[in-house]
């Protein structure tokens, strides 16, 4: 019964919608290369993803769990479900099996696998309570993804453009979430933008940052690198939300309407990624 309470515990902390995101992008960003074939880096790089994306965040939940005891009790940690000295052990066995994996990957692949790895931790530690700068950091790190799925079939620049669009996705749902969490983190001296500016202002910055990303998102299609396939799902799927996101916003933003907004916003993930992964 321990061993399976472990398991739980892991399962919970480790997040694994977002977990599957992670891997499934890494192979979206492989398939999309002109040269993609199956080979050993790519079946690592999808785990390395999972793991490093499981990694982070237990440890952005272990620096957060005074924060969480108001914004999130349910979670495992601010719950008493699960111990920190338990979270700590989880969090150095998926860093570490991270960086044996991208050993074997070669010194390009070990070295943005040990780069991300600490922008993640340092995001937890310091960054998550600036003004965006924790926004860009998690926006970078999830774009960096894409990059490092094309590399593992040796063509890394095929993962630049759905990068760029991953930046900017991250990036509004990022304000999101930490308008959902404004009230734990102006008790905790959490400066992000919501707590420094307020909530219009934070929706007027997501209203902008999703504008730009629904025009960043027609370009491929005009220059012919996707087709129309890409064309009518990144509209229906991905635009239809953004725009319903950007303006419902301005009505209903207590915590928990922000909360199924940024659970909405990781499933179009999902929605995007199929954009991409047929209309290539």
């Amino acid at each position: 019964m321990e061993v399976v309470k472990y398991l739980k515990n892991y399962w919970q902390l480790s997040r694994p919608l977002n977990v599957s995101i992670a891997m499934l992008t890494i192979w979206v960003a492989a398939f999309i290369t002109p040269q993609f074939h199956l080979n050993y880096k790519l079946y690592f790089a999808a785990v390395i993803a999972g793991l490093m994306t499981a990694g982070a965040n237990i440890i952005n939940d272990l620096y957060d769990i005074d924060i969480d005891r108001i914004n999130k009790p349910h979670r495992p940690l601010p719950s008493g479900r699960a111990t920190q000295k338990e979270a700590r052990v989880y969090f150095v066995l998926n860093y570490a099996l991270s960086f044996a994996l991208a050993a074997f990957c070669g010194l390009p692949m070990f070295m943005v696998t040990f780069l991300i790895g600490l922008l993640l931790v340092y995001y937890s530690s310091h960054l998550k309570r600036t003004v965006l700068w924790g926004n860009l950091a998690v926006s970078l790190a999830s774009a960096i993804a894409f990059i490092y799925g094309a590399m593992s079939v040796g063509d890394w620049r095929a993962g630049i453009i759905p990068a760029a669009f991953a930046f900017f996705f991250h990036l509004g749902r990022e304000i999101v979430k930490d308008m959902q969490d404004l009230e734990g983190d102006v008790q905790n001296q959490s400066i992000t933008f919501p707590a420094r500016f307020g909530l219009k202002p934070s929706i007027a910055l997501i209203n902008f940052v999703f504008i730009f990303l629904i025009i960043l998102t027609i370009i491929p299609y005009i220059l012919k690198v996707y087709g129309e396939m890409y064309l009518w799902i990144v509209t229906i799927g991905v635009h239809s939300v953004l725009i319903f996101v950007s303006v419902f916003l301005w009505f209903r933003n207590d915590r928990p309407v922000l909360g199924k907004i940024s659970h909405l916003l990781k499933l179009d993930m999902l929605v995007g990624l199929a954009a991409i992964y047929l209309g290539s």
